[in-house]
């Protein structure tokens, strides 16, 4: 009962945190390009969690007056059940739609390889070339939010992800939740 109520609480801070958006968000901190890491995790479904590290890089324009963006995305992932190497690769175009908060679509790729084929070939397996590794092609949806940066150029941001893969006569759906920072790189012009 302890754990629900705590849940409960962190739910409302959560929320009343993010009502406040004009405390803590922000469009896309005024840089046109950006480079992006962070830690993803999730699950694959049916019954696989997973856990790993992502990187991104991106330019943000406008797109029916608001801001919007184009990633590319790249999470590797270490999936259980039975143990596996993911890769997933991303190219989604985002908009914004009230400060802070964003939807993105786009198409996807993935690679993914049992762990002890990864082991033994890791830079096969890396590079997507390895006998072993199921291929896959698909899309992407997120929903993220993007907070006010902690220094000039830096800020934090969340992102929640499914992402649908389909291949070798098998579908590698997966919903990841990533949190990383956010480096802006040029000033719009």
């Amino acid at each position: 009962m302890k754990n629900v109520k705590q849940t409960r609480l962190l739910f409302i801070v959560i929320c009343i945190y993010v009502s406040s958006n004009q405390l803590v968000a922000q469009f896309n901190n005024n840089h046109r390009f950006y480079i992006e890491i962070g830690y993803a995790g999730g699950t694959q479904f049916p019954s696989s969690s997973s856990v790993g590290v992502y990187g991104a890089a991106g330019v943000f324009f406008k797109s029916f007056n608001k801001p919007a963006s184009i990633d590319f995305r790249s999470k590797e992932l270490y999936v259980t059940n039975p143990d596996q190497q993911a890769t997933l690769i991303t190219l989604t175009y985002r908009m914004s739609i009230v400060k802070g908060l964003f939807i993105g679509i786009g198409a996807a790729h993935g690679h993914q390889i049992m762990m002890n084929d990864f082991m033994n070939e890791p830079t096969s397996a890396l590079a997507g070339s390895n006998e072993h590794i199921m291929h896959g092609s698909g899309f992407n949806t997120e929903l993220g939010y993007n907070f006010k940066p902690f220094l000039k150029r830096i800020y934090p941001n969340v992102l929640v992800s499914y992402t649908q893969v389909m291949g070798h006569h098998r579908n590698f759906p997966n919903l990841t939740v990533s949190a990383g920072l956010r480096i802006g790189l040029k000033k719009m012009g």
